[in-house]
């Protein structure tokens, strides 16, 4: 019965969006944009109502809504659109197909995650005829709720632990499925917490019948997750600082660069870092034998450090230093910054607990400072005092503020708006990196000392390349990652492992890091066809990137440079060289 209701529900929705379309290619009367947004609120709904993990019925209705608007999608004649709409079409398209393939490569990796859970099915439909309102027979769903809880106790008995020195690749995908498995429990849990409130004490057979079952319930998927955590996967909850995600493998990463309309291997994206961190330090050689300390990089580093304000004083800089860059723009003509934009940030400060994972300053609607506090320790204080130095606050304030991300989320909603859904971080964090490059080109630094400050940023982003995608490609370990930035960067072992941790736990998207340094370089390379080339200036250059919303770069260069595009084209851009 509920099956044939979802079927019948597929079927509406299917006829409902390709009602209309039928007999015409024109999509004049009802532009892409206009499907862009119904699309966004069919994936917001969807997201809504079906809430449960492993649910089989839920993903049928996630692709057939995918492959629906792809279908619609199809029958337009891309060769009557104008370019804006050209540009819009490319950008859905792209997300839908990416759509499709994300979720079959999360659908097989929860599967065999779920293999660990023989019980899953039983939890399944007890949450299912919760979220479905179907009548429940509170002395069977009792006996099954016993049942399963009898049988989770069992297997947390029976997991084998690890060996912690094994590292083949059949033991780090073993431990993998079983981190996977452990997050599928939490979600489980959450899902029947969820629905016995929904029937405790409003229906009293159920009150009468299952609240021990319950309880005996939760407290076994409880020790069924504690044992996975422990003996499988070797890193317990109680472990705050071992580092430990979910890479996503050669096939993951090529889906993602696809997705980002990036044309390159990530073999080839590590080299381009590697060519970029030796720029870096050829110019960081040159500032540390200015400040005196010969070739000893790491000396001039310490001394940049070292040149922090007092406790209390931070906030006070930050703010002098971002309308310092603000005038510097005017001054240059380089981007429009309207009144209200550069007067509507303000000034936020950071807690310690956060700055375990962002041992720097963050930015957007406001800049949220990164300073000791009284609550940390000695050495903690020390760390975060240097980490954050004036030098390489100046470098950076301008990244999180104006030109950076507090003028982009300024521009953001009122410019293409419906474009929300493609949010890239090549667009977002490439174009504050971007400024960083530019800056630099224009003699922004005032000492070495400066210098060296955006010298350290530049190196971290080349760094995060390398060690985001070593990471995912299952070259570098977590560790080796923290290692990385300390000895080829120069991070304080804090900073650096924070960064890790940030980059892998944090809830980021797999090529967030990388995205820096090469949505810089792609924007970059777009400014020299452009302006460097003579065909716009820096203010009408940077005033259009910004007024086409964040999207991926390559396409936004296809638009910028009338670059021909059929309704299959694809990434073909070569930003990197060959």
């Amino acid at each position: 019965m509920k099956l044939n209701c979802l079927r019948t529900m597929v079927a509406a929705i299917v006829v409902a969006m390709l009602a209309g379309s039928a007999g015409s290619n024109s999509v004049r009367a009802e532009e892409i944009r206009t499907w862009i947004i119904r699309y966004d609120s069919d994936t917001d709904t969807l997201r809504r109502r079906f809430r449960l993990p492993l649910d089989q019925n839920a993903r049928k209705l996630t692709q057939q809504t995918i492959a629906s608007w792809l279908e619609r999608l199809g029958e337009v004649d891309f060769d009557e659109l104008d370019a804006v709409e050209k540009t819009d079409y490319l950008l859905f398209r792209s997300e839908l197909e990416y759509q499709q393939a994300h979720r079959q490569l999360q659908w097989k990796r929860d599967d065999a995650a779920a293999e660990l859970l023989p019980y899953w099915k039983d939890l399944l439909k007890f949450c299912s005829d919760r979220e479905e309102v179907t009548p429940i027979d509170a002395v069977q769903v009792a006996g099954v709720l016993d049942t399963v809880a009898a049988t989770a106790e069992q297997l947390a008995k029976d997991v084998k632990k690890t060996d912690p020195s094994d590292t083949s690749e059949a033991t780090v995908q073993y431990r993998l499925q079983g981190l996977r498995a452990a997050e599928l429990i939490s979600e489980f849990k959450d899902c029947l917490s969820e629905a016995h409130r929904f029937y405790d004490g409003y229906d009293p057979q159920y009150s009468w019948w299952a609240e021990q079952p319950m309880k005996r319930l939760q407290d076994a998927l409880t020790s069924h997750r504690t044992a996975i955590r422990d003996r499988l996967v070797g890193v317990p909850d109680s472990d705050r600082e071992t580092i430990i995600g979910l890479p996503i493998g050669a096939d993951g990463l090529e889906l993602e660069l696809q997705h980002e309309w990036i044309a390159h291997s990530p073999s080839e994206l590590i080299e381009l870092a590697n060519r970029e961190m030796k720029w870096c330090d050829e110019q960081m050689a040159i500032a540390s034998k200015e400040l005196g300390f010969g070739d000893d990089w790491k000396a001039a580093l310490e001394h940049t450090k070292s040149k922090h304000v007092q406790p209390g004083d931070q906030p006070k800089m930050i703010h002098d230093l971002a309308w310092e860059a603000i005038r510097f723009l005017e001054s240059h003509d380089l981007v429009t910054v309207p009144p209200l934009a550069a007067n509507g940030w303000r000034v936020t400060m950071m807690s310690p607990e956060r700055q375990r994972v962002n041992p720097y300053f963050l930015g957007g609607p406001m800049i949220i400072v990164s300073f000791p506090t009284n609550e940390m320790s000695h050495d903690e204080k020390l760390m975060s005092m240097r980490s954050n130095n004036e030098h390489f606050a100046r470098a950076t304030v301008h990244h999180e503020l104006i030109p950076g991300h507090h003028l982009q989320h300024y521009m953001l909603p009122r410019y293409r708006a419906y474009r929300s859904i493609f949010r890239t971080p090549f667009w977002i964090e490439g174009w504050a990196l971007y400024w960083e490059m530019l800056l630099w080109d224009l003699d922004f630094a005032q000492s070495v000392e400066d210098r060296v400050g955006m010298l350290f940023w530049r190196k971290h982003r080349c760094a995060r390349i390398i060690f985001s995608l070593s990471y995912h490609l299952g070259t570098m370990t977590p560790e080796e990652c923290v290692d990385y930035l300390v000895d080829r960067v120069g991070h304080e072992r804090s900073a650096a492992t924070a960064e890790v941790r940030r980059s892998i736990m944090g809830g980021y998207s797999p090529l967030y890091q990388a995205a820096y340094m090469l949505g810089g370089l792609q924007l970059r390379e777009l400014h020299k066809e452009l302006v460097v080339g003579g065909k716009m200036t820096n203010r009408e250059f940077h005033d259009a990137v910004l007024k086409e919303h964040c999207i991926p770069i390559e396409v936004l260069r296809n638009y910028m440079t009338e670059q021909p595009v059929t309704s299959e084209t694809r990434p073909t851009w070569r930003f990197a060289g060959e």
